[in-house]
């Protein structure tokens, strides 16, 4: 009977593989990582210490992108950049943001800054990055901006 690899195990081990090349790279001590940072992320003792094996792959999640909030930027060997599972938000958040834009443009929306339309989405996905959401979030903010804009008479170029 072979050992069966799930998912789930190797997208851990991956997130372990980019926070210890975010701690390098960002020049973090194993005081301030154990000790400060891992905690806030939401890490709890294993075998006396803070560890990221006690955060579920949300968490692990969330913390790579703090990371990459910090000014970690993922590369792989050789120097190519890592792709990650965020990357197929990319579009979706661009999207959002031209016709946040738009929105703007046309007078109904007041600040036309990505953080202004996070704050605006988080009403109906609860998060405060785009970059969080699931793809049925995006949807759902993709499509109540479309609403918004059609009741306004709002031409979004999409």
């Amino acid at each position: 009977m072979s050992a069966v690899k799930h998912p789930q195990t190797d997208n851990r081990q991956r997130f372990y593989t980019l926070l210890a090349l975010g701690k390098a790279q960002l020049g973090w001590d194993d005081e301030f990582y154990y000790g400060i940072w891992l905690p806030m992320q939401g890490a709890t003792k294993k075998d006396g210490k803070y560890s990221a094996s006690t955060l579920s792959i949300g968490q692990l999640s969330q913390a790579v992108e703090r990371m990459i909030d910090s000014g970690f930027k993922p590369k792989g060997k050789g120097g190519r950049k890592l792709t990650h599972d965020q990357d197929w938000r990319k579009p979706r958040i661009a999207k959002l943001n031209a016709m946040w834009i738009a929105m703007a443009r046309a007078g109904v929306v007041k600040d036309q800054a990505q953080v202004a339309l996070e704050l605006w989405a988080k009403s109906y996905h609860k998060k405060d990055r785009l970059q969080w959401c699931s793809s049925a979030e995006l949807n759902t903010c993709i499509e109540q901006l479309k609403a918004w804009a059609k009741r306004l008479n709002v031409t979004l170029d999409q």
